[in-house]
């Protein structure tokens, strides 16, 4: 017996109301009260929260303060998309992302997933090592993010991580 499954949308409009109407993730309002504003040690710590998905352990607490100041002068680009530098990876695009929204996406495993399956119609997973992270970020998904002109970013990106959570469990059945 051959069991499969096909996800059809219309169009990219279609795509997003129905996959970001799938979005679901805790303390949204972290998110949306701070991103893209000038940080605080409060708005910082409640960014790195949300993303975490929970309260950040002292450990990570250190890290934040250590790599991502509440005023950050210099090239964003230079020191948070460079595998060299400190940090991890989806961290370092989280925080670039905080800084300034409209210039640099939100990435994680799920937009990657959801991007690569729209590209190949396969489920990929993200590339293990930080530099394959920068790697794909800067090489496909900015460029994936901006050929859709006019679409709201923020929405785009909550249909991208539902698809892609939705995918990483079809990968199962696939």
């Amino acid at each position: 017996m051959n069991i499969s499954f096909q996800i059809t949308c219309k169009n990219i409009t279609q795509f997003i109301e129905h996959w970001s109407s799938k979005y679901i993730y805790s303390n949204e309002q972290k998110y949306d009260d701070n991103v893209g504003k000038p940080l605080t040690a409060e708005s910082r710590l409640e960014l790195f929260e949300w993303k975490n998905g929970s309260v950040i352990s002292a450990k990570k607490i250190e890290s934040i303060n250590k790599n991502y100041p509440l005023i950050f002068e210099g090239s964003q680009e230079e020191r948070y998309l460079n595998h060299k530098k400190s940090g991890g990876a989806i961290w370092n695009i989280f925080y670039i992302h905080c800084l300034n929204p409209t210039q640099w996406p939100i990435y994680d495993q799920h937009t990657f997933r959801a991007m690569k399956y729209m590209k190949t119609g396969e489920i990929t997973e993200i590339g293990n090592t930080n530099k394959q992270k920068y790697e794909s970020y800067i090489n496909e998904y900015i460029p994936f993010i901006e050929s859709f002109n006019n679409i709201n970013h923020r929405k785009l990106d909550m249909a991208l991580f539902a698809f892609g959570q939705f995918l990483k469990i079809a990968k199962k059945y696939a």
